[in-house]
């Protein structure tokens, strides 16, 4: 056993928590326990009558099953030259990364960042998040929480879904664009407006997806009712804020499919 992985084990043994960092020889590293991994019940239910991108079900899996799905997508992604974290101890308990930097959801809340600053980190993301589907692949949790950064370069973080094998790439590719759209949505407090049709345009020029854009229009338009019903104030009190967000992210939408008209 190297001198890194009786350290982990320490680390592992003594924390509670599933997600966490520790220091060996100077260099941070991050350990993540295995857990197992299951779809929302509520989920799985609206996607039956709502087959919408964004509400389609992960699989089940049992702790060993995530971990190994996880490392496999790691170690496949960094051979691909995608910027992953690389996995410097696995076992069936936990696996170890080399540290990937700060959140670039936490760059991005600062109120003081100036827009010229917010859109270099946002395409350093977006490439990352295009060069996954240019080979043939989707992230699974593309928000923004997932992405961090350091010395320049932004990485990906945190593969744990997957999904039934008969689902179509371009679907999953779609959610997480969809995903990585509305996480944007959290973030308060900017000194600008966030122009999500530059974000839309730099993911289809990096992308070539460009169908992807009239399936935004389309599902915005699906869903004008819903918009309409949760404008009722006896409904918009008693959301969450996530769901605030998702319907932020369709009136966008629709302003844009109206000027396009």
């Amino acid at each position: 056993m190297s001198s890194i992985e009786i350290i982990a084990k320490k680390e592992f043994d003594s924390s509670r928590s599933d997600i966490f960092p520790f220091v060996f020889e100077n260099r941070a590293y991050w350990l993540k326990k295995a857990r197992a991994t299951k779809p929302d019940r509520i989920q799985e239910f609206f996607y039956k009558f709502l087959p919408f991108e964004l509400l389609i079900p992960p699989l089940k899996k049992n702790k060993k099953e995530a971990l190994d799905f996880e490392v496999s997508k790691l170690e496949k992604f960094y051979s691909l030259g995608i910027n992953v974290p690389k996995v410097v101890v696995k076992n069936n308990d936990y696996f170890v990364l080399e540290d990937s930097g700060k959140s670039v959801n936490r760059i991005l809340k600062n109120k003081n960042i100036v827009e010229k600053d917010f859109y270099y980190y946002i395409d350093l993301a977006l490439f990352e998040l295009v060069k996954i589907h240019n080979c043939n692949s989707f992230h699974g949790g593309s928000q923004l929480r997932n992405f961090t950064f350091k010395d320049g370069k932004v990485f990906a973080i945190d593969f744990e879904e997957s999904f039934q094998d008969n689902v179509d790439i371009k679907k999953l590719q779609y959610r997480d664009f969809l995903l990585f759209l509305l996480s944007f949505l959290k973030l308060k407090k900017l000194n600008f407006k966030i122009d999500y049709e530059r974000i839309i345009n730099k993911y289809l020029e990096l992308s070539s997806n460009f169908e992807f854009k009239n399936k935004l229009i389309i599902f915005s338009k699906r869903l004008r009712f819903f918009s309409w019903l949760y404008e009722k104030d006896f409904i918009k009190k008693r959301v969450g804020s996530d769901v605030k967000y998702f319907f932020e992210l369709i009136e966008i939408l629709n302003k844009m499919r109206k000027n396009a008209k």
